[in-house]
Parts: C-alpha cells; structure tokens; sequence
C-alpha cells in the first residue's frame, strides 16, 4: 500500500501558530491520555486567540496566481495538473486583455500617424532619400492633369 507523505503546514497555520503551540501540538500523542484531550483543546483555543490577533485590521487582495501557487503543495497531482491548466488559460486570457488595451491606447495615441511615415522610420538615411525620391515621383504623377492617359493613346505616340 503506498503511504502518502504528510502534507506541509499551512501558510494560514504558520502564521498563527507561534513555535510553543507547534511544538506543543507534536508532543500532543505523547503526553498522558488523561490530558490529551484537555491540552488538544487548549492549543486550538490558544490557535482561535492568534487567529483574530493576526486578522484585526488586515487586508489583503491577492492575485489568482498567488492563490493557486499557494495551493499547489496540498493537492494531488492530478489537482495540480488540473491547476497548471487553469493557470495557462488564465495567462492567455491575461495576455489577450493585455495586447487589447494595448492596441486601444496606441490607436488613440497615434490616430494622426501617417503609415508611409512609420514605414519610412524603418529605414537607413540613405533608403529614406530613395523613399522621398519615388513617393515624389508617384506624387507627381498622380497629381499631373495628363496622368488620366493610357500609354498607347494617340497623344503618347
């Protein structure tokens, strides 16, 4: 029969449990049965008093990763497969929410950029004359009266 390793102490124990309670609550099983149940229960009293000393006046907001980190050690693995695959989705659902917001905030910074000019930025200086040379041309030759004939009219021959 395979024997399951204990599992680890609570962060929440931890933080309550001062080390004489702790240690209190190893020596428990060997202490005399007639005083067993006696100390048992005076150690969870004594946990209950730490417990609303600890919280009077805390907050805390934790993240969902944290809380799933958190309990990973207490669960069984496949629990904690399960939690790893929670976890992937919420990181893709995280990254989603993040290139959205984004997208929205460079759209409403850059609303008045030209592409051309953004293109234009990816190139070396002597590229960028070359750039302005041919948009030039293109410039001209849309904005030319003339431009409107097809090579091959009677006026081009």
């Amino acid at each position: 029969m395979e024997q399951t390793p204990p599992k680890p102490m609570t962060p929440f124990d931890s933080l309550i449990t001062p080390p004489i309670l702790y240690t209190l609550k190893l020596l428990l099983p060997y202490i005399p049965s007639s005083m067993q149940r006696f100390l048992g229960i005076y150690i969870k009293y004594l946990e209950l008093r730490h417990a609303m000393d600890y919280f009077q006046g805390f907050s805390s907001n934790p993240q969902p990763k944290d809380i799933l980190d958190g309990l990973k050690p207490y669960m069984s693995t496949a629990e904690k497969e399960m939690m790893e695959q929670m976890s992937g989705m919420m990181n893709m659902i995280e990254m989603v929410q993040n290139m959205q917001t984004m997208s929205n905030s460079f759209d409403q910074e850059h609303q008045d950029i030209n592409p051309l000019d953004l293109m234009k930025g990816m190139l070396n200086p002597e590229q960028q004359e070359m750039f302005d040379m041919y948009n030039a041309m293109f410039e001209n030759e849309l904005n030319t009266p003339d431009s409107g004939k097809k090579k091959g009219e009677s006026d081009d021959e």
